[in-house]
């Protein structure tokens, strides 16, 4: 694929933005950003900081620079609310670009699309990334329990939890106590670089897919689990996750210990948003994982 954005048109009509930097390189890569919802613009440094690998990244169906549909059409919400969609649609991607053999990274959602991928088309995947995601939702969820107890008094936590339980998501004081626990937490390290005149994130695709409950995913990701299938990922495969992520450390440790050629690194003085909070280690980490020999990677 040629340097430059691209308009891939899938089997389905749907079309997707993609953008490739490196091309040439013997060595390829596919990022998949988080959300759902999100988009790609975690993944625009990339190029420059991993250049021995030709980087292509894309926004997902109904991410800001991909198409839109009306997911609450009951004939589009059948076709493509689901994991497995997403899945598949990384596959076409795959195939558009023409990448026989390529490292995939999946950073958070992204990463649940990964693991699902690896476990689906291992036979294309010469190594894999996963960023901030470990093998259950559950694990992020229960995790966000615990951070918001640390940065909101007793009383606000108390009350934001209670409001999610009773579903209340539009009410003042619940929004205004979760805005700062998100400032606290999403700038502890790092400022975000990304400037829009609008929002980008389509919210109706990420209430669809996981609910709007920040302690309890609902919808479609309810319950997704692939811990007893983990085993079966034989390509090499490298877990970062910041040392305050949403993703527990001992979870991630699990993960690893189930991955035949597995290995963890934690990043320091990271959130969940390790790319931007670290970038100096978490790149570090990916050009030697990419350089590494297979052999290295063993359990």
């Amino acid at each position: 694929m040629k340097n430059g954005t691209h308009i891939l048109t899938l089997p389905n009509g749907y079309h997707l933005w993609s953008h490739t930097e490196n091309a040439g390189q013997s060595d390829k890569m596919i990022a998949v950003h988080g959300g759902p919802g999100d988009t790609h613009e975690s993944f625009e440094s990339f190029p420059a900081e991993i250049p021995g690998a030709e980087i292509t990244y894309y926004d997902q169906l109904g991410s800001w620079y991909s198409d839109q549909p009306d997911f609450s059409d009951p004939k589009v919400a059948e076709r493509t609310l689901k994991i497995d969609y997403f899945v598949d649609e990384l596959e076409q991607v795959r195939r558009q670009l023409g990448y026989e053999q390529f490292t995939l990274l999946g950073y958070s959602w992204g990463g649940m699309i990964a693991l699902e991928y690896a476990l689906k088309y291992p036979e294309h995947l010469t190594k894999l990334i996963i960023v901030g995601m470990a093998d259950r939702d559950a694990d992020f969820t229960d995790r966000m329990k615990e951070e918001v107890g640390k940065v909101l008094t007793k009383d606000e936590a108390e009350y934001v939890f209670l409001e999610a339980k009773k579903g209340e998501f539009s009410d003042a004081l619940f929004n205004q106590f979760m805005g700062k626990f998100y400032r606290d937490y999403y700038t502890r390290f790092s400022q975000s670089q990304t400037k829009h005149a609008v929002d980008t994130t389509n919210y109706q695709l990420t209430d669809l897919m996981m609910g709007r409950n920040p302690f309890q995913t609902s919808g479609v990701m309810a319950g997704w689990t692939v811990e007893k299938r983990v085993s079966e990922i034989h390509t090499p495969t490298l877990i970062l996750i910041g040392d305050q992520d949403m993703i527990p450390i001992k979870s991630a440790q699990t993960m690893v210990e189930q991955l035949p050629h597995g290995k963890l690194a934690i990043i320091p003085d990271a959130t969940h948003v390790s790319i931007r909070d670290n970038p100096e280690f978490f790149f570090e980490q990916v050009n030697n994982f990419l350089t590494e020999s297979d052999t290295n990677i063993q359990n």
